[in-house]
């Protein structure tokens, strides 16, 4: 179903979009899960995943970072989290069957829970990532573990609120390692500028994202890979 590739060899990959990308001619990356039921909190997969109790699907896709590749761990860890992003900005209203999909609603928050637990298991900011993504982790264990969608509003307000955790973190490797990056690319550009940043939180700031901010992403998306 989706291309298998080496974590040792930590290939680029070309994302958990997969199929899906295929389907609108686009390329991906993923490696499909073993089946076992998801750990209720994020230490518990990335112990899971070093077990070999899950592949490990650590990739930074292709072309977020601003050169031909990212130079150091920590921006290939910074690629892992935006891509991620992405998944979910193509296939934010998955649950009510609006986009295109090769997995349901269910598959499709256990795969990205799996990917998205990936990307904490490589650097020595492997804390620190678990710190920042478990909330978003945690929603989707929890979506997973519906057992019918009822409500999809919310299940795609969730997704807006994964993707604005997501980002964040991803924005603040960024930031902090910007003298050993070239930058980042104008997609991942599009997917940082998504959310709104107010003020509150515990470092002075939240980020919120909504449903509407992920399809006017998708679309910009869209008509930027249009253009190549």
């Amino acid at each position: 179903m989706f291309r298998q590739h080496s974590v040792k060899r930590l290939l680029p990959c070309l994302s958990s979009l997969a199929l899906f990308w295929l389907m609108v001619q686009l390329p991906v990356c993923h490696c499909q899960p073993l089946a076992q039921n998801l750990t209720a909190t994020l230490p518990e997969m990335v112990k899971a995943i070093d077990r070999n109790n899950f592949n490990n699907n650590f990739c930074w896709g292709e072309g977020l970072s601003k050169g031909a590749n990212w130079k150091t761990m920590w921006g290939k860890v910074a690629g892992c989290l935006l891509d991620k992003s992405e998944i979910i900005a193509m296939q934010w209203d998955v649950a009510d069957n609006s986009s295109e999909s090769i997995d349901s609603p269910t598959s499709f928050y256990r795969n990205l829970a799996i990917d998205l637990a990936s990307c904490c298991t490589m650097s020595d900011r492997r804390d620190w990532c678990v710190r920042e993504i478990s909330p978003a982790y945690e929603l989707l264990v929890a979506l997973e573990q519906e057992e019918e969608v009822d409500d999809f509003e919310a299940d795609e307000a969730d997704l807006a609120s994964i993707f604005a955790t997501v980002t964040k973190a991803a924005a603040q490797l960024l930031e902090e390692y910007s003298e050993q990056e070239d930058g980042y690319s104008s997609r991942a550009a599009l997917l940082l500028g998504t959310c709104a940043i107010g003020s509150g939180g515990a470092d002075g700031s939240l980020t919120t994202c909504f449903p509407e901010d992920l399809e006017r992403v998708r679309r910009l998306l869209e008509a930027q890979r249009d253009e190549l």
